[in-house]
């Protein structure tokens, strides 16, 4: 099956686009290392794509002390490269979770909650929520 046409995060098993880190040794596990997309990560599977993003989200939570779907996704999808309040607007509404709220996202199950409606807000309605705890499960 071609992903040819398909969203980048789809085609490369990012469903959250993450960028690639800048001078970064050291490789996500799960990653393509062929690096088809010089600025974005790509993964062998969706899963990792997941785990990646759980990974990063609760990074922020642990060394910045962003607890809030505000705080997360401004830092995660800046003004300047996205529409950062419709982002955060989705993503609450989805989850029935006010935005400046703080999240339990060492819950697994909601964490996948959040990680996939974020993939619908990125990509479209490419990966399911099986896909999304398969990832947190790894993380």
């Amino acid at each position: 099956m071609s992903k040819k046409g398909l969203p980048r995060g789809v085609r490369y098993n990012n469903p959250l686009n993450i960028r690639e880190g800048q001078n970064d040794p050291n490789h996500w596990q799960g990653e393509h290392l062929l690096d088809l997309d010089e600025g974005y990560e790509e993964f062998t599977a969706p899963k990792w794509g997941f785990r990646a993003a759980a990974r990063i989200l609760r990074n922020y939570q642990r060394f910045y002390g962003y607890n809030s779907l505000r705080e997360l996704i401004t830092r995660f999808a800046p003004k300047n490269e996205n529409d950062t309040d419709n982002y955060i607007s989705f993503v609450s509404k989805r989850l029935d979770v006010s935005p400046d709220a703080p999240l339990p996202l060492s819950d697994d199950q909601f964490m996948s909650r959040m990680l996939h409606t974020m993939s619908i807000m990125e990509v479209g309605r490419y990966f399911t929520l099986e896909d999304a705890a398969e990832g947190v499960a790894l993380a």
